[in-house]
């Protein structure tokens, strides 16, 4: 569905001097300097797949998106969405995707977001079963109905951003690009939008290339990621296999009386007691799962056990914290 080989985004930057005397300086002479955007990166993405971007600010996500969009030439490499150069897609390749920004709405501000889809009808010429098809799915899973009446300026964010959510799927995309989709909303809405987006994904196929700061939604909406920094590709793979490379500890927390010394068993583990509950914290590459349920079990009258799995917050705090390079 997408395809990166050695992608570069280069922005010259006009270097402005401070002070009076810098602005008559830079009437006769420029300074530039350029800044790599995106540095090379190479990546795929599957038909129908769900792939999250995970960078900090600046690290060139947004820009990625825009040269898969088309907004942007690359500078260098090569980038194909369903094996064509999406500068060259024009009206046809349009069809096939759907954008939302974050922080940009595609909603007409002082009409009726009804009237917001009627103009996607027209816009992209449905006709009416299909737009009365995607229409009622739409209304239904994003529970759109009481806003539909209201203009869009007069909308709350969380309301807001799912009338936007629902108006890119108006006419059926076969690729959505979502830059920062759940920014400031609250959890509510964030689950809504999440359990769309997903359902979306896995029932109808549409692919999902995702950007966020809200680990929260590419742990429930993705599979694979990309992971960048200053412009470069450091990790490409599975998100299970980013958490599992780069959590050493796992935890075990147990519901129940004390039967036995678990530090005999597990020297290694490290054990703290919380009122009923015990939580014992272990290095993964030291015991096996077998080998800590069989301790927990026999130090342990068990009236409840969970074992929590790799937190993806965790994950990316590491990586561009320094602790960790991928």
């Amino acid at each position: 569905m997408i395809r990166a080989d050695d992608l570069r985004k280069v922005y010259r930057v006009n270097v402005k001097k401070t002070g009076l005397k810098g602005a008559f300086e830079n009437l006769f002479r420029s300074e530039w300097i350029e800044k790599n955007a995106v540095d090379g990166i190479s990546f795929h993405m599957k038909e129908g797949g769900a792939l999250a971007c995970i960078g900090e600010n600046g690290a060139g996500k947004s820009t990625l998106i825009k040269m898969m969009i088309g907004i942007l030439t690359p500078t260098a490499g090569d980038v194909r969405v369903f094996g064509q150069n999406p500068r060259e897609g024009g009206r046809k390749y349009l069809r096939e995707i759907g954008v939302v920004f974050g922080q940009k709405s595609n909603l007409w501000t002082d009409i009726p977001v009804i009237e917001s889809y009627q103009a996607v009808k027209t816009l992209y010429r449905l006709d009416e079963r299909q737009f009365r098809q995607n229409f009622d799915k739409i209304t239904q899973l994003l529970s759109l109905e009481q806003i539909l009446p209201v203009p869009a300026r007069k909308l709350s964010l969380g309301q807001r951003m799912r009338a936007d959510i629902g108006m890119v799927f108006l006419h059926g995309p076969r690729l959505l690009f979502l830059d920062e989709p759940t920014i400031g909303l609250d959890i509510n809405v964030k689950h809504t939008i999440r359990t769309f987006l997903r359902k979306m994904n896995q029932e109808e196929g549409t692919g999902i290339f995702l950007t966020s700061h809200d680990l929260d939604d590419i742990d429930e909406i993705c599979d694979d990621t990309i992971v960048l920094s200053k412009g470069k590709l450091i990790y490409d793979g599975t998100l299970e296999n980013l958490k599992h490379r780069f959590v050493r500890d796992r935890m075990i927390q147990v519901v129940g009386e004390k039967s036995g010394d678990i530090h005999a068993l597990l020297p290694g583990a490290s054990v703290t007691k919380e009122g009923r509950i015990t939580k014992i914290v272990y290095p993964i590459g030291e015991y096996t799962s077998a080998q800590v349920l069989e301790a927990v079990s026999r130090c342990f009258n068990i009236e409840d056990i969970t074992i929590q799995e790799p937190d993806i917050d965790d994950v990316v705090s590491r990586i561009f914290g320094g602790e960790e390079r991928v």
